[in-house]
């Protein structure tokens, strides 16, 4: 395979030739699905059946129009959408009691002047009297974004920095409040006002998880961790990504994404491999019932140039057949010198009402990630004497032909059905193919004189290409026991994985000279070994699992959680070199069996205490200095708390505490390696992490948004001594908007805080510290029109200087920089 540069813009071979079926299997659906009633007779029949639907027990206090709506949504399991600045001012009635829908909307709307439409068994619009240019009153579309009932956390359109419920620790559908382990939504308002387009940025934002950065963007060199351990779960709509290197998605642009949660503690039930860490599940953006769009483009610090759209709609006039696509691109530079990037994105997905009770989703989700002249690692943060360098924020280390590219195609599909009396089955069911290419050549070997030599580069290439097969399926729904009402949720998964490519030689090369002459004058110019492939490999990695959850009600207060997983994983290497023996080797854990239980208890209408363990199995890939796998990660996870819920659901806070106990965890064994060159490590037994967090997400006020908190993990081995000390003990993160009232109502202001405590790391027998570092954004948005907003987002203001890795070398955090961003909406 070539390098991006001479590949050009397009997929790959292999890519393109995967990705006409899936195309065509898109457009089959389109031309076998737009059938259906006229829009006249779905409107009259929706509008009936909402005044004939069943009552339900609303409370909903006086409140912002929009706010109140949301809550109506949630409440009723209707769709509502809005355009949030159309009801700036408007003030909703308070509603309590049991009554019809219908009742509902007309005590929420009344003295508003506005007036609602229902277009399908599902959907609300409400209109609002316009005057038209010879004085005529016509009525023109409201939208207040609420919960979709196939989505009841979306949290597009509704401005918010929480969400309504969340299935991603248990795959029932439960509030923050009633989930018994910490939760962090990274919404779609919070992503915009932050600007966050990078998985790494947003996980960064996040209370509790620590980025190391160590790396340009698209390299192994940046981990995020979590109460003391590395993060490495991922899922995309409750899908797991598999431990093979090159599946996660902590590269993924958030342009095609609704949001993005975060479960602190081990979710071995729905992942199967529990990480005591924390799991991330991205929730794609689904088709929208009305039209909708937005285009925006951004221009900022270090040529930094993006173009993003997105538009959705119905598709056909009764509106059965929904779609949405989303583009976008972006070209940039970097404070670090000679770094160049590039990623171009598209999404495009299908909604389809096969009946009133039954959905059909299918999508393509395209990216390709490149990072020209870059580098995966830093810079020596000591000198062979053991004293501190002094490099600029500035350097780069990356020799000026090495590169990093990723390639990724996915294609999916559900099928989501509901029953009578709130039961449904889902079957989900994904394919992604993937590609990476690295050509490695970065300058942190070796030992940094005074006079500037003593350094060299490790050069190096992997090139794979991946693909993995996922199948899910699950039934829940509530179900009645000695008279109280419960909820069931019972599933099975499984996935496939498969890496395949060209073996290349890596660090250490004959007939090729690594040193650099003077590092403080170097500039990337060194020359370029030749690489041929000295044969492939193949990695396989399977895992299966049946799981089950219920929620218990023994009384209105009491929820009792209890549910299990049953795992089954498999991991074969095959390796064939150009000369010599081949080899393999297969690893399995059969039978494994993962627990799960959770009590919340409600101490009033706004209050819980909580409790809840897991225990943790995560099979792992680093090898000792004999060349051996390490056994898999074992232990419990325990965690208790409080969390309440204000106003309905819009402000949510939590105090929780937690203990994790492992064994087998791989531990870096200082200068030791593996036969294969790699870095060596060891098993350590009886490690425990320990801490506390501290977190509030949602609207103090009308207006006024927050989200933050402060966290501590000490992670320690069995003779008490901390682990990881390159990460901080302590950290607090606090960002919230505002949008003022009356005739500034048209401005949002904005501010964020970052904390982070010290940290230090052991370098050759030197220890370096870093010493704890706040860092400070600003933000504003203005409303230039209806449909058009500009934002700005000023970062580091204060252009604080500080290290995201200082591990073994460093890396420097992002210098002050602005952005801006120019939205039109429709």
């Amino acid at each position: 395979m070539t390098a991006p540069s001479e590949a050009g813009n397009g997929l790959p071979a292999t890519t393109r030739s995967r990705a006409v079926p899936a195309a065509l299997f898109l457009a089959t659906s389109l031309l076998a699905l737009t059938a259906g009633l006229p829009q006249a007779q779905v409107e009259t029949a929706g509008r009936v059946q909402l005044a004939q639907a069943e009552r339900i027990a609303f409370d909903i206090p006086a409140q912002p129009l929009s706010s109140a709506l949301t809550s109506f949504g949630r409440q009723s399991g209707l769709q509502v959408t809005m355009d949030t600045a159309i009801a700036q001012g408007l003030t909703s009635q308070p509603l309590k009691g049991s009554m019809a829908p219908s009742e509902a909307l007309d005590c929420l709307l009344a003295g508003s002047g506005l007036t609602w439409l229902q277009l399908d068994a599902k959907t609300i619009e409400l209109r609002q009297p316009q005057r038209s240019g010879d004085g005529a009153l016509q009525l023109s579309p409201v939208r207040v974004e609420g919960a979709r009932s196939a989505d009841p956390g979306k949290s597009e359109g509704t401005g918010s920095y929480t969400i309504g419920s969340s299935s991603s620790a248990t795959k029932l559908d439960l509030s923050i409040r009633e989930t018994p382990q910490s939760v962090t939504v990274m919404t779609r308002q919070r992503l915009d006002d932050q600007g966050l387009n990078e998985m790494k940025d947003a996980l960064n934002q996040a209370v509790g998880l620590t980025l190391v950065e160590s790396g340009a963007l698209g390299t192994d060199g940046n981990q995020v961790y979590s109460r003391g351990f590395v993060l490495s779960n991922f899922q995309v709509n409750g899908i797991p990504r598999s431990t093979v290197y090159g599946f996660n998605d902590e590269i993924a642009d958030l342009a095609t994404y609704d949001r993005v949660e975060i479960v602190r503690g081990s979710t071995g039930l729905l992942n199967g491999v529990g990480d005591p860490s924390a799991s991330v599940n991205l929730v794609r953006k689904r088709p929208t019932a009305h039209f909708q769009g937005y285009v925006e483009g951004q221009v900022g610090s270090w040529d930094h140039y993006r173009g993003e759209t997105d538009i959705s709609g119905p598709l056909v006039e009764n509106g059965k057949l929904r779609g949405r696509f989303v583009t976008a691109y972006q070209d940039s530079d970097s404070f670090i010198d000679r770094l160049e990037m590039d990623k171009r994105v598209a999404y495009g997905t299908l909604e389809a009402d096969l009946s009133e009770d039954t959905l059909l989703t299918v999508g393509l989700e395209y990216q390709k990630h490149n990072s020209d002249q870059a580098s995966r690692g830093g810079f020596p943060l000591l000198y062979a004497d053991g004293t501190p360098t002094d490099f600029s924020r500035s350097i780069n280390s990356a020799a000026n032909w090495a590169y990093f590219m990723h390639d990724n195609l996915t294609a999916f599909g559900s099928l989501e059905h509901r029953f009578g009396d709130g039961w449904k089955v889902e079957l989900d069911i994904e394919n992604s193919w993937r590609e990476y290419d690295g050509l490695l050549g970065y300058g942190v070997r070796g030992s940094l004189n005074r006079d500037g030599t003593g350094m060299g580069i490790w050069p190096g290439r992997w090139n794979s290409d991946l693909e993995q097969t996922s199948i899910g399926v699950d039934l829940s729904g509530p179900y009645e026991l000695l008279g109280r009402r419960h909820e069931l949720m019972v599933g099975a998964s499984g996935y496939h994985a498969h890496r395949k490519g060209q073996d290349y030689p890596l660090w250490y090369l004959d007939d090729y000279d690594p040193s650099i002459p003077n590092y403080f004058t170097w500039n990337g110019e060194i020359a370029q070994p030749a690489l041929e492939p000295t044969g492939w490999s193949e990695e396989k990695e399977r895992q299966y699992g049946v799981y089950a959850a219920t929620r218990l009600r023994p009384t209105d207060a009491l929820s009792v959680i209890l549910g299990s997983r049953l795992a089954k994983w498999e991991q074969e290497s095959r390796s064939f070199p150009d000369s010599g023996a081949s080899s393999a080797t297969k690893r399995a854990e059969n039978g494994v069996l993962v627990p799960y239980a959770g009590i919340v208890y409600d101490l009033t209408d706004i209050w819980s205490v909580y409790a809840s363990y897991t225990s943790i199995f995560k099979p792992q890939s680093q090898k000792n200095s004999a060349g051996l796998t390490l056994d898999p990660l074992e232990g419990n996870a325990y965690e208790a708390g409080v969390k309440a819920e204000f106003y309905n659901g819009l402000l949510n806070a939590s105090f929780a505490v937690f203990k994790i106990e492992q064994d087998n965890l791989a531990v870096i064994d200082p200068g030791q390696f593996a036969p294969d060159g790699s870095q060596a490590y060891r098993a350590a037994q009886g490690t425990t992490s320990k801490g506390f967090e501290v977190e509030m997400n949602g609207e103090l006020m009308p207006g006024w948004q927050i989200g933050g908190g402060y966290s501590r993990a000490v992670p320690e081995d069995a003779n008490g001594t901390r682990l990881t000390t390159n990460i901080p003990k302590d950290s607090f993160k606090l960002f919230s908007t505002y949008r003022l009232p009356g005739e500034w109502r048209d401005l949002t202001v904005g501010g964020n805080l970052r904390w982070q405590g010290d940290a230090y790391s052991q370098i050759s027998g030197a220890e370096f510290r870093q010493d704890d570092f706040t860092i400070v954004d600003l933000m504003l948005r203005y409303q230039l029109t209806d449909n058009v907003s500009a934002a700005l987002n000023l970062n580091n203001i204060f252009d604080e200087a500080y290290l995201t890795d200082l591990a073994y070398y460093g890396y420097w955090g992002e210098p002050r920089n602005a952005m801006l961003s120019i939205r039109a909406t429709w």
